[in-house]
């Protein structure tokens, strides 16, 4: 008798090749955000470290050269002063004039007011973009807190993301108002928020990890 052999089926039926490419999609709609999250989140860290060590030195040199005389935490001169620094070492090549700042900060997130409505704003801050496209601002004109938008016109436009905050210290690494303290750059928030506070509107805020990492 003789014997009919099956011939041997190679590769998927078309059934099988669309139920294949729906896990794939459905494993690529899960995991691509978070990837595409994870590698902005990297792009972010990395300007903020650089954002942080030009303002450093840029500081320690005026340090160095004495160039600082900030005596009193509120004084809108010291604050040109040091923001002067920061145009020189920066090479500016925008400034915000009349503390109009809307060419050299885009909207976005604020802070220090009510309901994330704050500063810098217009008339309160002074402003000024460098060459390498960051944006610089006085939180308030009168104050030495500085804060930079590291991707300058860009979105997301959120603090601990493209926007942070930086502040001169002294020796114990605390904020300090006067010049003849001062050693460097510090943190204006010294730690991270994993939830939404009046300065991290849109937690986490990696103030302090990002650095470290």
């Amino acid at each position: 008798m003789m014997l009919k052999l099956r011939k041997s089926r190679y590769g998927f039926t078309l059934a099988e090749t669309l139920i294949t490419l729906g896990i794939i999609g459905i494993v690529a709609a899960i995991t691509l955000p978070q990837l595409i999250g994870a590698w902005k989140d990297k792009q972010f860290k990395t300007a903020y470290k650089k954002a942080y060590s030009d303002i450093n030195q840029a500081f320690q040199e005026a340090i160095f050269n004495q160039e600082l005389t900030r005596d009193s935490a509120l004084s809108e001169e010291y604050t040109a002063q040091e923001m002067d620094i920061m145009k020189n070492k920066f090479i500016m090549i925008a400034d915000c004039l009349d503390k109009k700042i809307d060419t050299c900060w885009a909207k976005g997130e604020t802070i220090g007011g009510q309901n994330g409505t704050g500063y810098p704003c217009n008339n309160q801050s002074t402003c000024f973009t460098d060459i390498s496209g960051r944006n610089w601002c006085t939180y308030y004109f009168h104050e030495n807190i500085f804060v930079v938008d590291t991707n300058g016109f860009k979105s997301p436009n959120r603090f601990g993301k493209d926007r942070w905050y930086f502040v001169p210290v002294n020796k114990n690494n605390q904020r300090s108002n006067l010049a003849s303290e001062y050693t460097g750059i510090g943190l204006f928030i010294r730690q991270d928020a994993k939830s939404k506070t009046g300065w991290c509107h849109y937690p986490p805020c990696n103030f302090q990890s990002w650095l470290l990492d």
